[in-house]
């Protein structure tokens, strides 16, 4: 069986404005329907203890306005990973002093420049038009619309969603020398995750991450 770890904020990570216990248990209901088997950890100990062999790793977390005091152990623990990387949402800010995990991931939030309007309904529009995007186009939800992420090069960008008068990147996809990761910028609340669009998309990148 294939085996993910969601590694969730709020233990040793957490932050005002996300549910992250809640979204994390939706993302491992949605990997467990798919033949998943799932263990969500809360702690960088944890994280540390369980994730050697697994086939994927799921980020749900956030990082807070400043460097977090434990980012060198999450550092560690992640530079133990060897199978596929799923970052979802809020994730993206984690990490801000450590190139080799945007490297990983294929971009992140800058802060003083990525941002987001208020939540609400919101389009994504497919840039690609495969397996990965098939019958989901365009994807509508009620979330964040993540807006000047950084991208960086040999990112296949999946959806955009427009603001300001042109399109942002919000779902991404990397693979450098079959070493998948892919990132996922929605994911805010339960609601959220209310559109089975939005569970159907978070499977097919679950899958696609976690094959090596």
């Amino acid at each position: 069986m294939t085996r993910a770890v969601v590694f969730s904020g709020g233990g040793d990570y957490v932050d005002p404005w996300h549910p992250f216990a809640e979204t994390s248990a939706i993302a491992a209901d949605v990997l467990r329907a798919d033949g998943f088997d799932v263990d969500i950890v809360d702690r960088v100990d944890a994280l540390a203890r369980v994730l050697p062999g697994a086939d994927l790793l799921v980020v749900n977390a956030g990082g807070g306005p400043e460097p977090h005091p434990l980012d060198p152990l999450l550092a560690s623990a992640l530079d133990g990973l060897r199978g596929g990387l799923l970052v979802l949402h809020v994730a993206a800010t984690l990490l801000p002093e450590d190139d080799g995990w945007e490297a990983r991931l294929g971009g992140r939030w800058v802060r003083g420049t990525t941002m987001h309007p208020e939540r609400g309904p919101m389009e994504l529009r497919a840039v690609v038009a495969d397996s990965m995007t098939e019958g989901i186009d365009p994807l509508r939800t009620s979330d964040e619309a993540y807006s000047w992420l950084r991208v960086g090069d040999g990112v296949r960008v999946l959806y955009v969603q427009e603001h300001g008068g042109q399109p942002h990147p919000v779902v991404w996809t990397i693979d450098r020398d079959g070493v998948r990761a892919a990132y996922d910028a929605l994911g805010h609340d339960a609601e959220a995750y209310d559109a089975p669009a939005v569970r159907e998309l978070l499977r097919r990148l679950a899958r696609w991450a976690a094959v090596r």
